[in-house]
């Protein structure tokens, strides 16, 4: 029996997120170039993610796993990606974007909590030490759940 989870991706010019997981679990994450979407759309297409290992930030690529569900941030870029996804076959939820960007910066920080000194740093001094659209992707994730359950 294979297990249910979401997918949800943050769009952007030269790079997009992209999160797999469930709103309170995330379960794998990466950050592919733009000129590699056609590459993530094969993987959606196939259910075989392992072609996206080489950019993946958390977790591994799922398998066993069928996706209920995409959704697309509606940011920048998403018309070129929602048109693509639809060539695949795949018809993505749109969902808004505004102020992921800050949610992503502390879901960056639950999982990566800062030790020693540097937990005395407030956390909106805090900049994360790699680019966070994987964790957009995961708060448009979240967002678009919270709505539809």
């Amino acid at each position: 029996m294979t297990q249910e989870m979401f997918c949800a991706v943050d769009p952007g010019r030269e790079k997009f997120g992209v999160a797999f997981g469930f709103p309170d679990e995330l379960v794998y994450a990466a950050i592919v170039p733009a000129e590699r979407t056609c590459t993530a759309l094969g993987c959606a297409a196939s259910g075989n993610w392992e072609p996206l290992s080489e950019w993946s930030t958390e977790g591994r690529p799922p398998t066993g796993c069928a996706i209920s569900r995409i959704f697309l941030g509606d940011g920048t870029s998403h018309e070129k990606y929602a048109e693509l996804m639809r060539e695949y076959y795949i018809v993505p939820s749109l969902v808004r974007e505004h102020m992921t960007t800050l949610e992503a910066r502390d879901l960056y920080w639950r999982l990566h909590p800062p030790s020693g000194i540097f937990r005395l740093i407030p956390l909106a001094l805090r900049t994360p030490p790699r680019s966070i659209d994987d964790m957009a992707a995961w708060a448009i994730m979240k967002r678009a759940v919270s709505v539809i359950l």
